[in-house]
């Protein structure tokens, strides 16, 4: 049911089959009103456009979203050339705890609408911490960061390049390296990032592959 604070478009079956080939998403944290850090997301929203061949304008402040104007929001934007369509919803953060590690070759380049190839390497409700060639990449929903020697790393080529990985590497508070699993059970603290939880530390994580706590 779709309540005064969502609004749905529907994406049509015909966008079935094009879909590897455009339609794509992004997800915007929304406060009071605000959507936050809203260049990042335009930022990846036009260069994943121009990887499509669409270079019209598309801006994201100029759609009516149609914004609750207090409380915190989930924003998700599905776009192609324009609008495919968008919900707001109430947004409450969720705890992470235990995560698996799973070694894959998928490739997540942009952030697609489908994420049926990726959501099938989760078994229960365990996230997991994707290695591909050797190296740590992401979480499902979430890039990384290990503290490592009074410096927060962060995988050198992630999954998905997200847009508060993108902001804490510009600031300086992240620095990028190829990182191991080795490195992972050496780390000081471990962290997830995305545009909804920002940059959040995990305390007494267990993470399934020989070892059990890094913090």
């Amino acid at each position: 049911m779709t309540t005064k604070h969502e609004a749905t478009i529907k994406i049509q079956d015909s966008t079935t089959e094009p879909l590897r080939a455009g339609v794509c998403f992004e997800t915007i944290r929304v406060v009071d009103g605000e959507l936050l850090h809203l260049g990042y997301h335009q930022k990846r929203v036009d260069r994943t456009r121009g990887c499509f061949g669409f270079y019209g304008k598309f801006e994201l402040e100029k759609q009516d979203f149609k914004l609750p104007k207090k409380g915190e929001f989930r924003l998700r934007v599905d776009y192609t050339d324009s609008l495919v369509g968008f919900t707001c919803r109430e947004f409450t953060c969720r705890e992470f705890r235990e995560f698996r590690i799973v070694e894959s070759d998928i490739e997540y380049r942009f952030k697609y609408a489908d994420r049926a190839e990726l959501d099938a390497l989760k078994r229960d409700e365990k996230e997991i911490i994707i290695v591909k060639d050797g190296l740590l990449r992401d979480t499902s929903i979430a890039n990384i960061a290990l503290y490592v020697g009074g410096v927060w790393l962060t995988p050198r080529v992630p999954l998905l390049k997200g847009t508060t990985r993108a902001r804490l590497i510009d600031s300086g508070f992240l620095k990028c390296e190829d990182l191991t699993l080795i490195d992972l059970e050496n780390a000081e603290k471990f962290a997830i990032m995305n545009a909804l939880i920002d940059f959040k530390t995990v305390k007494k994580a267990r993470i399934e592959l020989g070892f059990n706590s890094i913090i």
